[in-house]
């Protein structure tokens, strides 16, 4: 039986998983991406030696390897293998992680943006089986995006395609971190939907207080807003379903473009569930071009954290043939 290794490669934790070829998880394992090294040659002999012994707790030979994929933030170089832009690994960029991978384990390799893996992985085992266009989002500190067309990844000239995260929802709105206005992460991201929590606690707007009194202190994260919101906080719920409606609104836009069968959500923001889904719903619906003929299927992931890892590990069986 041929074994498939993932691995989701972040800037504070490297997630592990070994699987089945269908998608059953074997073992998992996490460590912590500063101790791997800090030269990309370092990083990839302390991630080599991390692999050995996850394959040796498995009691699996590395023959048994069918594909090894990579998966991580920032722009890629899918065919070389490179990192090209990477924000959370800097030290990383430009080193030929795909040769040495290669070099190191006797399979096929794949290196791949986070989140095409993950609408790669979500297409073959995930939320969307059974499509032949499908759209990804995730929802997290940032919005990054992935698109499957006519049944294989898009990546664009470059790998530079599936930026869906900086589809512009109004012009002269929100500053994003890349500079530009308006961004659908500057409203829907984990760090906007912070700040803008902040600024409505700060402004007093109406419910502060018993949203205050809710968050015990914390920070106005998602997961913090959700449960506040699943409480009673009725300006959680105002919230989330402000950036459920920005999200509707840039979803209509990926609908008009390329028109899935699927959009799927994945993330942090994501996982607020029908508070966020409700009203991205009832604003794309709401905004179709002709919702007659236009399909509108916006659904959760379905892997769990394993999506990513599972997906570049996919990309490199698909290489093997």
């Amino acid at each position: 039986m041929r074994i498939l290794l993932g691995l989701d490669v972040g800037g504070t934790n490297v997630k592990a998983v070994l699987a089945t070829a269908d998608g059953r998880a074997l073992r998992r394992a996490r460590w912590r991406t500063a101790e791997l090294g800090d030269t990309p040659a370092a990083a990839l002999d302390g991630l080599a030696a991390r692999v050995d012994r996850l394959l040796a707790a498995a009691r699996l030979a590395p023959a048994a390897l069918g594909g090894l994929g990579l998966a991580c933030a920032g722009l890629i170089d899918g065919e070389s293998g490179r990192i090209l832009d990477a924000p959370n690994l800097r030290h990383w960029e430009g080193a030929p992680l795909g040769e040495w991978l290669a070099g190191r384990f006797p399979c096929a390799v794949a290196v791949e943006n986070d989140v095409n893996a993950l609408a790669y992985g979500e297409w073959r085992l995930g939320a969307g089986r059974g499509t032949r266009h499908l759209a990804c989002l995730a929802l997290g500190t940032g919005v990054g995006g992935g698109l499957i067309l006519d049944g294989a990844l898009y990546r664009g000239r470059r790998g530079l395609a599936a930026e869906l995260g900086h589809l512009v929802i109004d012009r002269e709105g929100r500053r994003c971190p890349c500079g530009n206005r308006g961004c659908l992460e500057a409203y829907a991201g984990a760090r906007a939907l912070e700040a803008a929590a902040r600024r409505a606690l700060a402004r007093r707007r109406a419910g502060h207080a018993a949203l205050t009194r809710a968050l015990g202190g914390g920070a106005p994260d998602p997961r913090a807003l959700a449960a506040a919101a699943r409480g009673g906080s009725a300006l959680a719920r105002e919230l989330l379903a402000e950036a459920g409606r920005a999200l509707g609104v840039a979803v209509t836009s990926i609908i008009n473009a390329f028109a899935p069968e699927r959009v799927i959500l994945a993330g942090g923001v994501a996982a607020a569930g029908a508070l966020v889904l409700g009203p991205a719903r009832a604003e794309a619906r709401a905004r179709l071009m002709n919702p007659r003929v236009q399909r509108l299927d916006l659904r959760l992931r379905a892997l769990g954290n394993d999506g990513a890892a599972l997906g570049a590990a996919l990309l490199a069986a698909e290489r093997r043939g």
